[in-house]
């Protein structure tokens, strides 16, 4: 009896070995000292659309076997990254996300070998309170050469792949780590108040210098029963700037009324006292705001929002406390309660905003 003996080839999962009909890859680079880092790489999101394969490779025969890893590639990944960095307590969160990764080889028939293009496009995100903001990509390619003996090449060339991308996003966030907006780790205010020149266009709130009946430049309305107006405002304008991994917002506080908005018909020291008491209320709730903003609590996502929150609600409380005034003192012509506004204003800029408080919270008019 004639007997056929078949060969079984059994092939262990080795680093870059076919198993079955496939070649298995690892990541398994680690580096001898794991640099120190303020970042630490801790997921990796697999996003590419074909996960199977990265790709087919000859084996000695002529045949392709497909390329695949021996875990799913986010986890290698991951464990990769984690393995080779040694980040501080309160280093930043980073994602990757792979969003490529292919290989193609062909054989030269001259040399006999086997040539491969390998490229692996990543992203690299920031995570923290909101969606993960996009820091950069990486886009790497590296070509090899093997002979049919040499299936460990491909495995060489991948890892190689992940370790330029460890090193390009180090290299790039220790260039911007302090002045890079979306690295900042910390939050700081600043609020100013220059001394600003009037116009005749603008005159901006001087407690050094009072009004006087030459700032109301506006011709008399004919039709309204007051005997004088002015329009009083105050602006926030900023800026922010990174310094030493910080951002920090400059802010602007200007008080000012507008001479061509403003108009009197019988001029008094009386009337004048009025009109300058609502300029004094309009500086009173940016001094208010002022406080609001030095004693908040802002925090780096969300700082612009409660900034914009807080100048919001001045806006409004400027405008009640401004009806308050003219309402209870019947546009200056109750005398006893002009005098007593007078007093609260006055202690209000003195920085006793209690009876002003009150006057908020119970809605008086």
């Amino acid at each position: 009896m004639r007997t056929l003996l078949v060969f079984c080839f059994i092939f262990f999962l080795i680093s870059g070995k076919t198993i079955a009909q496939k070649v298995v890859l690892d990541l398994n680079w680690e580096s001898a000292n794991p640099k120190k880092t303020e970042y630490q790489i801790i997921e990796v999101l697999d996003h590419r659309i074909q996960k199977a394969s990265i790709g087919e490779v000859f084996e000695r025969g002529g045949h392709k076997l497909p390329v695949t890893f021996k875990e799913n590639l986010d986890q290698l990944a991951t464990r990769f990254y984690l393995e080779n960095l040694n980040p501080k307590d309160s280093a930043q969160e980073i994602q990757v996300r792979i969003f490529e990764l292919e290989l193609e080889e062909s054989f030269n028939e001259t040399e006999k070998l086997y040539e491969g293009d390998v490229q692996l496009g990543l992203g690299f995100f920031l995570k923290g309170s909101n969606e993960p903001e996009h820091l950069l990509d990486y886009l790497g390619t590296t070509q090899y050469r093997r002979s049919g003996f040499r299936m460990d090449n491909v495995e060489e060339v991948v890892n190689k792949l992940f370790q330029n991308s460890l090193v390009y996003f180090d290299t790039w966030y220790n260039s911007q780590n302090l002045k890079n907006r979306t690295l900042a780790k910390a939050f700081r205010l600043e609020i100013i108040e220059q001394n600003q020149n009037s116009t005749e266009d603008k005159v901006y709130y001087d407690s050094a210098r009072p009004l006087v009946w030459e700032d109301f430049k506006d011709r008399p309305s004919a039709i309204s029963k007051n005997n004088a107006t002015i329009f009083t405002s105050f602006s926030v304008q900023g800026i922010s700037l990174m310094d030493s991994g910080s951002v920090v917002q400059t802010l602007e506080i200007s008080v000012y009324m507008l001479p061509y908005q403003s108009w009197v018909k019988s001029p008094s020291s009386y009337a004048l006292n009025h009109e300058q008491r609502h300029f004094d209320v309009t500086r009173i709730v940016a001094d208010r705001l002022t406080h609001k903003l030095e004693t908040m609590d802002l925090e780096l996502d969300f700082y612009q929002a409660r900034i914009n929150e807080a100048y919001l609600d001045a806006y409004r409380e400027m405008n009640r406390l401004q009806e308050f005034y003219d309402k209870q003192t019947q546009n200056g012509l109750n005398t006893a309660e002009q005098e007593n506004w007078n007093q609260i204003i006055d202690e209000a800029l003195a920085g006793d905003w209690r009876r002003i408080e009150d006057l908020l919270r119970s809605g008086r008019r």
